[in-house]
């Protein structure tokens, strides 16, 4: 008779928690503000060289800039630079259409 009283005992116990553990996966709160949830994404897209070409201020060449194609729709971006070497490519931002 004690066996089957510790094994009611157990079984009870094991049931308890169990049911007790479901209940702390439940989901989050946020109280206040959240540094994420209020936090703007920038989505981004691949700017292409277009070309180099030599900057000329005030008759001098001062540096050079580089002008790059987006891969979407939009302006193209200009960088200016001291020297002619440029990148290929590089992630630039994308323009609200």
């Amino acid at each position: 008779m004690k066996i089957k009283s510790k094994v009611k005992i157990v079984v009870s116990i094991i049931l308890i928690v169990s049911f007790n553990s479901s209940i702390s996966f439940s989901a989050g709160k946020i109280y206040g503000t959240s540094k994420t949830a209020s936090k703007e994404y920038f989505k981004y897209e691949k700017c292409l060289l277009k070309q180099t070409l030599e900057n000329v201020k005030d008759g001098e060449k001062d540096g050079y800039k580089c002008i790059y194609k987006r891969q979407m729709k939009g302006k193209e971006v200009t960088i200016f630079q001291p020297s002619g070497v440029c990148l290929k490519s590089f992630k630039c931002k994308r323009e609200n259409q």
